[in-house]
């Protein structure tokens, strides 16, 4: 019987100690981090971005590996960059068939004469491509503490970890554009710091609630502030997707916030431009070669009408004016 009062009262500690903040009297950090990320609104035009399966270069590996970090922290990331209301993200599907194309699927790398083509067949701007580079969580003081179902509580400071090494690849060169280490460490002080624990699952509710669960959320929200500022410098494009007579069809509709009276500069793609030296694609010499008007607008695409010029062709490009 008292076997049975002891192992309900830790249960009970346990459970009490796992849903509450742990945090040094006084701080609010943890609170804030608690939060789901708000984004301010936007009703501009989407920009369409492809985001590549992040590499795993964390050398000690001593976490359950059924979570599959880089995996999950991929899927993590496409889902707030869709939350911001300002991407169309390429679907996983596509775009792993274009990566098997490009053998690019078994090694994660991107090599720069491949991203153009995998950005020209996707109809993106741009590739994301990321690196887990930390996914730790520490443990230090106090004393030894107890361990109930697996989940190591006590008088300890527990800190979690997390670092991604964050590209932005233009998808017409291949070329790295911007680069970004998102980073996150929390450190919780308190009784009951939460030490990492196995069968737990990555992104459960349980986990969110130790530091390197808040650590993980700080980072993907710090990879997702990245792509938006640097975004916000790309002007968007588009492409013809046929043309019938005076009406142009373009690639874009109602899902990218495209809408009636917008008014597109056409130009035509010219020869691709290769580096004598390397033999690598440097992108594409453009022309332009006219000018179209919307009056039309569909789910995924739209209907322009020529206001001047001439000879618009599929694949030629849109820019916005």
């Amino acid at each position: 019987m008292i076997r049975l009062v002891s192992a309900r009262w830790l249960f009970l500690l346990a459970s009490f100690i796992i849903l509450s903040s742990c945090v040094t009297p006084g701080s609010t950090r943890d609170v804030q981090e608690e939060q789901e990320v708000v984004y301010p609104p936007y009703s501009g035009v989407k920009k369409r971005v492809a985001v590549l399966e992040f590499d795993n270069k964390v050398s000690n590996r001593w976490w359950d590996r059924s979570w599959n970090i880089e995996e999950r922290l991929t899927e993590m990331v496409i889902t707030e960059l869709m939350k911001t209301n300002r991407f169309i993200v390429v679907e996983r599907g596509a775009l792993d068939e274009v990566l098997r194309e490009q053998d690019l699927g078994e090694s994660g790398r991107v090599r720069q004469e491949t991203a153009a083509k995998v950005g020209e067949v996707l109809g993106a701007q741009v590739l994301i491509k990321g690196a887990v580079t930390e996914f730790i969580e520490k443990e230090s003081g106090g004393a030894g503490g107890i361990i109930i179902s697996g989940i190591g509580i006590g008088g300890k400071t527990s800190t979690g970890h997390v670092a991604m090494d964050m590209r932005l690849i233009d998808a017409t060169s291949g070329q790295i554009l911007q680069s970004h280490r998102a980073e996150s460490k929390i450190t919780n002080s308190a009784l009951g710091g939460i030490a990492f624990f196995k069968g737990i699952a990555f992104g459960g509710s349980t986990f969110k609630k130790t530091p390197l669960g808040k650590a993980t959320r700080n980072a993907v929200a710090d990879a997702v502030r990245f792509v938006m500022e640097n975004m916000e410098d790309q002007p968007w494009e588009g492409q013809v997707i046929k043309v019938d007579g005076q009406s142009v069809y373009i690639n874009a509709g109602f899902n990218m916030n495209i809408a009636n009276d917008m008014v597109f500069t056409v130009f035509s793609r010219g020869e691709d431009l290769i580096d004598p030296a390397t033999g690598l694609k440097l992108g594409s010499a453009i022309k332009r070669i006219g000018t179209v008007r919307v009056v039309q607008v569909s789910d995924k695409f739209a209907i322009a009408q020529t206001v001047e010029g001439s000879g618009f062709k599929r694949g030629d490009i849109l820019k916005l004016q």
